[in-house]
Parts: structure tokens; C-alpha cells; sequence
């Protein structure tokens, strides 16, 4: 990604942030002129890349934050 490119667009801070802004990209690699999308495809390919990676690891942190709370739960006292 150009540093222009860095500048205009700041990366999406919340899960449901980054899987709008993959959305777009999607939407971008769709539409549009063909010469403008070939340009920008090698920055939208990394940009993608990159959200892809942060959604994983807040995958794996929430997985993980679960496993932990089953881990600490007490079964139910008996009524």
C-alpha cells in the first residue's frame, strides 16, 4: 500500500469495521473501470491481506476467551 494510500484510509479499528471495509474492497474488485481496478488491485490485495490476518487473530482471541470461561464456569447448584 502507497503511504498515500495509508494517509487516506486508516485502518478500521472494530471487527465489524474491517469486515465492512473487506466487503468494500470486494465490491471495488467488482465494479468499476477495468484499467482503475487493475492499477489498485496490488494495494487491495495487501489491504485485504492484512484485514484478513487481524480478523483471525480476533478469532482466535474470542476462541480463546470462551475456552477460558467454560474453564472457570461452575455447574449449575442443584435447585
Amino acid at each position: 500500500m502507497t503511504p498515500e494510500t495509508q494517509t487516506e484510509r486508516p485502518e478500521p479499528a472494530s471487527f465489524v469495521a474491517m469486515l465492512e471495509r473487506l466487503d468494500e474492497l470486494a465490491r471495488t474488485l467488482r465494479t468499476g473501470e477495468l484499467e482503475d481496478r487493475l492499477s489498485r488491485l496490488p494495494d487491495t490485495v495487501a489491504e485485504a491481506h492484512r484485514l484478513k490476518r487481524r480478523l483471525v487473530d480476533h478469532a482466535v482471541e474470542v476462541r480463546e476467551a470462551i475456552a477460558c470461561l467454560r474453564g472457570n464456569a461452575r455447574p449449575a447448584s442443584p435447585g
